[in-house]
């Protein structure tokens, strides 16, 4: 054999064994895609007593694996319902598709399309270098002052968007930052006393940043980037739009409780609920972040201070369009709270019972934003009248992520098709063995598994495939459904360690800056901390709130009716 030693009889020579690596590896996704189906399908003939349920487990595990292995676009598996279910007899294909643009699904796209609008204005870039240039230069506080910042912004518009924002801001404040060290060691090296002239500026790059920042600078900059990214997870927590797994659960709650009129849940009610969640969340990243990553930080400087303050007070004028979009949003956000806000009669009771949601209130305002002028009306005047308003459909068709709307549909068709199958009381019938544990244990073990599966899989993908299987499993056990399904919900957005987690931890793991050892150890413990303030928050303040010590009239009704048709 030429150029080494001939292979001896029955061996593999390592070129083979190089092609066939190579083969895997380039039709590793083919290969999932083709074996899925076909390892899955033994569940189809596990269960002979119980094919339709059978076919659904099918459905379901097939597209955990698709959305897990991300072989295919998340929104293109979460086509799979419309052509199986339909196929499997589990639901008439009109009955699927309507599942796709669901009244969540409008309040959803509601909130996105607002969210433009605000970016598109940079009223969020205001209220971002406001915030920052209020909170001094030490660095303990600029990390607060960003945590606070992301997670207030959060609340209303998405977290991916968010994190966007804040990451060329916390690069510029690092940069700034080494910028000032770097004369400060300059100034100290000059035997003559004499300042030296200053340093070159450092740029904001990543990449500059990354070859440029001495280690305390990193530590600061990775604190400052990882407060982003988690603050943006936790702030959208906080109300019913803030992140699409609280709008999963909005979403599964008319479908698993359709005869429910009075739940308890409303726009107000969440914010109630989650506020102590959101409030102790970001202290508690606060403080994590702090003491991993700023215990021998520097005192703070007041360049800092004047760079951010400089930055916002050099921000133009507040433009007529600013100040539109600013009292669009409390608008907006009075037709949410007063629709049904429990504590006093709300607007809805002048409407038809069950006809007015919050997803009219945020369509109403969307279609005002899509007429109202960007620019104070000029009546008189020579200048020739430019109408602009302050949204249009080609900045909307381009900046609204319709592929998010896709894959929540899908999530909900999934969750449809699990309930209609009979495939959750099923499981949650066999869960009912845990009712010898108390029902708080019970809790802490859903909440472990919502944040160990939130880290692997799509925080929305975690909440559609668990709600409906905890629900089914409170009303088997006679516990209010609110009281697993709130705690699945709130630790699915739990998603802090690890890059691929959710988008925000993608964004800035994606600068270079942040390492996946830095993600892995302060995201578990982030992870782990708010999931005891989960379990505590859900089991006093909740129950204060829902009345989750009872178990529900409309809950007994629902377990009635699928006792009756099982």
């Amino acid at each position: 054999m030429e150029n080494g030693s001939p292979v001896a009889v029955g061996e593999t020579s390592p070129k083979t064994l190089t092609t066939v690596k190579n083969f895997f590896r380039y039709f590793k996704d083919e290969a999932i895609i083709i074996l899925t189906p076909l390892i899955c399908s033994i569940v189809l003939f596990l269960f002979p007593n119980h094919v339709i349920e059978a076919r659904c487990a099918f459905t379901v595990l097939v597209m955990e694996v698709y959305w897990v292995s991300e072989v295919l676009p998340l929104p293109v598996t979460a086509f799979i319902p419309m052509v199986l279910f339909p196929t499997f007899g589990i639901m008439k294909s009109v009955d699927v598709a309507r599942t796709y643009l669901a009244d969540t699904n409008f309040l959803f796209l509601g909130g996105l399309i607002f969210a433009v609008a605000v970016e598109r204005c940079n009223l969020h870039q205001r209220i971002a270098l406001f915030v920052l240039s209020i909170v001094g230069s030490q660095p303990k506080f600029i990390l607060l002052g960003f945590v606070l910042c992301t997670g207030f912004l959060s609340l209303w518009i998405s977290n991916t968007a968010i994190t966007a924002l804040m990451l060329p801001i916390a690069l510029s404040v690092s940069a700034e930052l080494a910028e000032f060290n770097k004369d400060e060691e300059m100034c100290a090296m000059n035997e003559n006393g004499e300042k030296l002239g200053e340093a070159a500026p450092l740029s904001a790059s990543k990449k500059d940043l990354a070859n440029t920042l001495n280690e305390q600078d990193l530590k600061m900059t990775k604190a400052l980037l990882l407060g982003v990214a988690f603050s943006s997870s936790i702030g959208g927590l906080g109300t019913m739009v803030g992140t699409a797994t609280n709008l999963v659960f909005f979403g599964q709650m008319p479908k698993l409780y359709p005869e429910a009129t009075n739940t308890g849940i409303n726009f107000f009610s969440w914010m109630l609920f989650a506020s102590p969640i959101v409030i102790i969340g970001l202290i508690l990243c606060w403080a994590i972040l702090g003491l991993l990553f700023l215990r021998n930080s520097p005192p703070g400087n007041p360049r800092i201070s004047a760079m951010l303050k400089d930055k916002y007070l050099n921000l133009p004028e507040v433009s007529f369009a600013e100040k539109s979009v600013a009292i669009f949003f409390f608008i907006l956000l009075g037709l949410w709270v007063c629709r049904e806000p429990q504590i006093f009669p709300g607007f809805a009771l002048f409407f038809k019972k069950g006809y007015i949601t919050d997803a009219t209130s945020a369509m109403i305002i969307v279609l005002v934003l899509f007429a109202f002028p960007d620019k104070k009306p000029e009546i008189t005047g020579a200048k020739k009248i430019v109408k602009t308003r302050l949204l249009d459909w080609k900045t909307v068709q381009s900046r609204v992520p319709w592929s998010v709307i896709l894959l929540l549909g899908g999530g909900f068709a999934m969750a449809a098709g699990v309930k209609e199958s009979k495939l959750s009381a099923r499981i949650g019938e066999m869960l009912t063995i845990l009712d010898v544990l108390h029902p708080m244990a019970i809790m802490s073990i859903c909440i472990a598994i919502s944040v160990f599966v939130t880290n692997i899989c799509a925080n929305t993908v975690t909440a559609s495939i668990f709600l409906p299987i905890a629900a089914e499993m409170a009303t088997s056990l006679k516990i209010h459904p609110l009281y697993f399904m709130l705690p699945i919900t709130i630790a699915a957005s739990f998603a802090f360690a690890l890059p691929v987690a959710t988008p925000p931890n993608a964004i800035i793991f994606a600068s270079g800056l942040v390492k996946v050892n830095d993600l892995v150890v302060s995201g578990t413990i982030l992870s782990i901390l708010l999931g005891i303030v989960t379990i505590f928050v859900v089991q006093f303040w909740g129950t204060l709130v829902f009345g989750l010590s009872t178990f529900p009239a409309w809950a007994e009704a629902a377990g009635n009716v699928t006792g009756a048709t099982f």
